[in-house]
């Protein structure tokens, strides 16, 4: 998946989504950032979103929130991913390469919490 295309402040990948719905592209967000960490080592921390997908401001604003205090960190504490929110990027975490070995798992109904539990 390629994110280098932007589009309106947001990077789009080259998949082909159906569904606009803010609902979709958050519970999406996880699953696509993994599989753009399968391709490049380190990506913007903006949202993905696929072809054909479009957001308004205040949705694209809520998606944003989400991924920086939900979802990014979600990963983190899993270790698939390292945040840093001072560059406004992710890299691959020690874990990542967890998701190396089961790459066809990861689709856009992914959820880190449905796949691993966190240890306190």
């Amino acid at each position: 998946m390629k994110t280098g295309a932007i589009e309106g402040n947001r990077a789009v990948s080259d998949e082909f989504c159906t569904g606009t719905r803010i609902e979709s592209v958050l519970s999406a967000q996880q699953g696509r950032v993994l599989r753009a960490l399968l391709e490049e080592r380190s990506i913007p921390a903006d949202p993905i979103l696929c072809k054909g997908e479009t957001l308004d401001y205040e949705e694209y604003l809520t998606v944003c929130y989400e991924l920086h205090h939900v979802l990014l960190p979600e990963l983190s504490d899993m270790k698939f991913v390292e945040f840093d929110r001072f560059e406004d990027e992710v890299r691959r975490g020690m874990e990542f390469n967890e998701v190396r070995r089961f790459p066809a798992q990861i689709d856009d109904d992914y959820s880190v919490l449905a796949h691993k539990s966190i240890d306190p």
